[in-house]
């Protein structure tokens, strides 16, 4: 599903009204798209209390207060803005309101008839601005939105909850917090953003009669992607043919990372795992776990990989599928040095993460000459060190940020964060899956080698890591159903199966999760 940004949506529009879909019909259908959800989830016995502003998002809810009154529902509309701004869509929209029985008050103020209403209302309605708001709001509708915040109600907002930015997410002053939000042609950027993403609630799409060529158009580069899961294992599978990983991690600080790197990578459907690292912590990790194949190496001073092992690791590199070099690998002139070789000299797909990535943020020159597929896995702050952009400037914007980091990075980039975004050739991917519980130390180590599994498993790198994102967020969401603290990463390496399986079963729902009716 494409994900688009206000202006992608007025051009969307304007195309649909172009190949003669009218504005009215695309505002009817807006408003029956949201009706047919207050419907069915509130039934029409309920008090329903609906803010219009003066824009199309306005006219939206003219069109629910009508279709909420000809089923004679208790509807009462406060109009929020001037209406002799409304446009001619709305502007009809609104004079057929005169034939129903709806209630309609201007909002003035924040007083006892408002106050009122709220407080007898079941449901609420948000139609007061839409995708094309740009400025922050104040005075009085902010005085309104923070009651509405204060209701307890449920708050059902049509296309985008009023004064959250389409584009970035971002609060503009003040903003409804929804408990729904139902989106009309393609689900927004900002609904994928901090803090966009806390206001929103659960997303409907409606696609409100848009023909499919505007709907999958190849012109917006943002897209929800759910892959088909990797081949199920043959008859005559063996360790060799489920995918064969090399991972270089770990030293004297960091002795979890491989652990995690390594293991995760059997536990989401690799072959063989083989970890290189200090001798030191290859014992310590072979007693975690004996199932990983150690490539026990000499460590200097500083407890981490001597740099007199890059000729033994570069050549072992030779025989697998995959290799992932940086979770917990400490950085000093050694192994900057090993970073710089394997980036160099590995000819097979490689992830970066890590301390890699902070080796490699001050030797972008060797990456951009890498012509094998390749994956960095920062998280914001890695990101800010690779692309030199302080971290609140990516947060106010992290698509455009993404965008840019790829014009300058020919590579894949999964930028981890409260919906991780896996940037490649230009596009966008947004990782629907995944919560809170995954912030804790050694998660982001599992996603290294779900990442490298999956990318084996499905022979394709770009598919293969969006594979990976999910099924790794998939499970901190099973887990998130049972537990609100103190999950740690070997609780989501462990359910890593528990994912896949759910996977299996489900991609397919998955797939269509925020379409309407689904």
């Amino acid at each position: 599903m494409k994900v688009a940004t206000g202006e992608e949506i007025k051009r969307l529009d304007k195309l649909a009204v172009s190949l003669g879909v009218k504005e009215e019909i695309l505002m009817e259908n807006a408003g029956y798209s949201v009706f047919s959800f207050l419907k069915e989830k509130f039934g029409l016995t309920k008090k329903f209390l609906i803010f219009a502003g003066s824009g199309n998002n306005g006219g939206d809810a003219f069109v629910v207060a009508r279709l909420l009154a000809s089923f004679n529902a208790s509807v009462t509309l406060f109009t929020v803005s001037d209406l002799t701004n409304l446009k001619e869509s709305a502007k009809k929209n609104f004079e057929l309101l005169k034939n129903y029985p709806v209630e309609i008050l201007e909002f003035e103020s924040v007083n006892r008839v408002l106050l009122s209403a709220i407080r007898e209302t079941d449901v609420i309605v948000d139609g007061i601005f839409g995708t094309g708001l740009n400025r922050r709001i104040e005075g009085k509708i902010a005085e309104l939105i923070v009651e509405i915040n204060n209701s307890g109600k449920p708050v059902v907002a049509i296309d985008i909850p009023s004064g959250i930015s389409a584009n970035t997410g971002a609060v503009l002053g003040v903003a409804i917090k929804a408990t729904y939000t139902i989106t009309m042609g393609l689900p927004k950027r900002g609904f994928f953003a901090f803090p966009g993403c806390d206001y929103v609630g659960k997303i409907i799409v409606s696609h409100i009669s848009y023909p499919p060529e505007l709907t999958f158009s190849k012109d917006i580069s943002v897209e929800i992607k759910i892959v088909e899961p990797y081949p199920e294992r043959p008859t005559n599978a063996h360790k060799g043919l489920l995918g064969k990983a090399l991972f270089i991690s770990g030293s004297s600080f960091y002795t979890g990372a491989p652990y995690f790197n390594a293991l995760s990578f059997l536990k989401s459907g690799g072959g063989i795992s083989f970890l290189a690292t200090t001798e030191n912590v290859s014992r310590i990790v072979s007693q975690r776990s004996p199932e990983i194949v150690q490539i026990p190496l000499k460590e200097n001073m500083q407890g981490a990989i001597a740099k007199e092992n890059i000729e033994k690791i570069l050549e072992f590199s030779k025989n697998v599928d995959i290799v992932a070099i940086g979770s917990g690998l400490s950085v000093d002139d050694d192994t900057e040095q090993l970073v710089l070789d394997v980036v160099d000299k590995v000819e097979k797909p490689l992830i970066i993460d890590g301390d890699a990535i902070t080796i490699i943020a001050r030797h972008k020159e060797v990456l951009k000459k890498r012509k094998f597929d390749t994956v960095l896995t920062p998280h914001m702050g890695e990101f800010s060190r690779l692309t030199g952009v302080s971290i609140d400037e990516i947060k106010k914007d992290k698509f455009s940020a993404l965008f840019m980091a790829m014009e300058e990075i020919p590579h894949t980039i999964v930028l981890k964060g409260e919906y991780t975004l896996i940037g490649s050739k230009g596009n966008i991917y947004i990782n629907t899956s995944g919560n809170p519980v995954l912030g804790t130390a050694g998660s982001g180590d599992v996603l290294v080698g779900t990442i490298a599994s999956c990318i084996v498993r499905k022979a394709n790198t770009v598919e293969g890591t969006i594979l990976g994102a999910y099924i790794h967020g998939l499970s901190g969401d099973l887990l998130a159903k049972e537990f609100r603290e103190g999950l740690t990463a070997e609780d989501i390496l462990q359910n890593i199966p528990n994912a896949i399986r759910y996977y299996w079963m489900h991609y397919k729902e998955l797939e269509g999760a925020l379409y309407e009716g689904l």
